[in-house]
């Protein structure tokens, strides 16, 4: 797969799992939490350079989840596509697709 996998824990007492998948050949991006859809898409074109996907996580202790995906101007499926993901703006984990 020609893509990237993050997958995080959110939360002290209230325990909560993250994930986010992209591939770049056929443009499936989704953001699971606990398994449950967030975000489920495809993203063939777009003309921003960094995609911004802002969710709250959590009940009785709720955090501030944001997921960058950032892309070149040109050629984008053929340049590393660098993702940071952020909790409560605390980077917690990255990867590049």
């Amino acid at each position: 797969m020609s893509g990237v996998l993050l997958t995080f824990d959110v939360g002290v007492d209230e325990r909560h799992t993250v994930q986010f998948s992209f591939n770049k050949f056929w443009g499936g991006l989704s953001i699971t939490v606990d398994g449950y859809d967030v975000v489920d898409t495809v993203r063939l074109a777009s003309v921003e350079l960094v995609k911004r996907y802002n969710f709250v996580v959590g009940v009785r202790e709720q955090h501030y989840v944001t997921i960058e995906h950032h892309r070149k101007l040109m050629f984008a499926g053929f340049r590393p596509q660098p993702v940071l993901a952020y909790v409560d703006g605390v980077l917690v984990a990255q990867g590049v697709a």
